[in-house]
């Protein structure tokens, strides 16, 4: 059974910007054919999604084809779908990301009940099948902020932009850079960035 559709799915089949008929008959088109969707984690940080079962190369590229920043998965991404891929009746093994501290020209692979005990390992036969997930992480955030202080006395101006340089510091922001207003001499900005929660 083949998978549908591409991710991210869009019900606007034609891509006009409404849901119609010929929108409709896109998704009948897939009637009884199997949906995958990623499973994301509880926080919503990372996801993972099955390709189907394929090649090294196929997956990495298939992978790096997905909208947004999805890579192989490393042991830890496979924890989102763990019960699929650790099954003891399975000869069936995962690809993994290379790792690149090993510097070896073969793909990682986790053996699942492969021969016995899982483990994982590395194959120089990159042309066999095996699953292919894709994995995503969310970036960190960023937020940003500023202090601007301003007043024809540049010394109470400067003044008053210290204790909120200050306030922020204490707060946990960064310093990202400083500007004075090219049109006012007398209005100071202060920015700052943090990872937000």
């Amino acid at each position: 059974m083949g998978q549908w559709p591409s991710l991210p799915y869009n019900p606007d089949d034609n891509a006009d910007g409404l849901i119609g008929v010929v929108d409709l008959q896109g998704l009948l088109a897939n009637y009884g054919n199997e949906f995958a969707s990623a499973v994301v984690s509880e926080d919503g940080e990372s996801a993972i999604v099955y390709m189907g079962d394929m090649a090294y190369p196929p997956c990495a590229v298939a992978c790096r084809n997905l909208p947004g920043i999805w890579e192989l998965p490393d042991i830890e991404d496979l924890g989102l779908v763990w019960d699929e891929v650790f099954t003891l009746d399975s000869n069936i093994s995962t690809w993994l990301k290379r790792n690149p501290l090993t510097m070896t020209h073969s793909a990682g692979i986790f053996y699942s009940g492969y021969g016995g005990p899982h483990s994982a390992g590395s194959s120089n036969s990159v042309a066999d099948n095996s699953r292919c997930y894709c994995a995503a992480k969310q970036l960190p955030r960023v937020e940003y902020d500023y202090c601007r202080s301003s007043g024809n006395n540049g010394a109470v101006a400067m003044d008053n932009l210290k204790s909120c340089v200050n306030a922020k510091l204490q707060s946990g922001w960064q310093l990202l850079g400083s500007s004075r207003d090219a049109a006012r001499e007398d209005v100071f900005i202060q920015a700052f960035w943090r990872w937000a929660e």
